[in-house]
């Protein structure tokens, strides 16, 4: 059954990431950020009355360190969606393990074995393939424009601010439970795009003038992810999981042709596909 609901998890964020696209258009990145935590801030909340609640220093440090930093990230997401294609932005979320496993010998002394590295190589390789037809500008060009487009830029960005956030969510949930983390996160989280709305002239309530049913649609597959997300994790190991959860980028090129008619299927898939592969082999390594 793992397998049925972590294969879910990516479908449901691949189908997000097209309604993110659609509303991108009406709403501003913000805008569509708040209305993402919105249904899982109402349905997750109320959990709190019946679950065993833990509290000490380190989950407050691991609670506000994840919140914090998944602010900035939930809002760079939507922008990266708006600004590309999600066919070559989506993938991007693959550098999350890398940048864990290149970060992990500073900040907790490990170092990636043979294997591990591979799945580094793996990774970059499958960036590169993502702008293939880009190389005519020049052989290194295709890398180049990872950082040039503002959608991969931010994803990347996003991809990099995951890999702290882990860190400390990791801390909050060893010192309280998943559910409980969860459900503070989104409160924090959504509490805080709130004051940013309601404080800036720009993104008062007018801002949400438009096509609302898409805002909905965004937030109910949230939900979805979530429980998805944490019903996988509660029946196989962690790696397992993460490594199906990162279908969403080879799941998203698929959709973003179907549905948005974005160019370059079979490049951007191959891309997805050797990007996914290294992150098995970081995942299992």
């Amino acid at each position: 059954m793992w397998v049925l609901f972590a294969s879910l998890n990516p479908i449901s964020e691949g189908i997000r990431s097209v309604f993110i696209k659609k509303a991108s258009k009406e709403f501003d990145s913000i805008v569509i950020s708040w209305a993402n935590n919105l249904l899982p801030v109402i349905c997750f909340t109320p959990m709190l009355f019946f679950i065993d609640l833990k509290f000490n220093n380190l989950f407050w440090i691991g609670l506000f360190g994840s919140s914090i930093i998944n602010v900035a990230a939930n809002i760079l997401y939507m922008r990266s969606i708006s600004k590309g294609d999600i066919s070559s932005v989506m993938p991007m979320q693959s550098f999350a393990p890398i940048f864990l496993l290149i970060s992990s010998p500073f900040i907790l002394g490990e170092f990636p074995n043979f294997v591990g590295l591979i799945g580094i190589i793996l990774g970059f390789v499958g960036s590169y393939l993502l702008n293939l037809d880009l190389r005519k500008h020049g052989i290194f060009y295709p890398f180049k424009s990872l950082v040039k487009d503002k959608g991969t830029r931010y994803m990347l960005i996003v991809a990099f601010l995951w890999s702290i956030s882990a860190n400390f969510d990791k801390i909050a949930i060893k010192n309280s439970s998943t559910w409980q983390h969860m459900a503070f996160t989104n409160i924090i989280i959504f509490t805080t795009i709130s004051i940013l709305i309601n404080t800036n002239k720009k993104f008062r309530i007018k801002s949400f003038s438009g096509n609302k049913k898409y805002l909905l649609i965004i937030s109910a597959f949230t939900v979805g992810s979530y429980i998805f997300h944490m019903t996988a994790l509660s029946m196989t190991l962690a790696a397992y999981f993460i490594a199906m959860k990162r279908m969403s980028g080879v799941i998203s090129v698929f959709l973003g042709n179907l549905f948005l008619k974005e160019a370059n299927l079979r490049q951007r898939l191959l891309g997805a596909v050797v990007m996914f592969l290294g992150v098995l082999l970081i995942v299992f390594s």
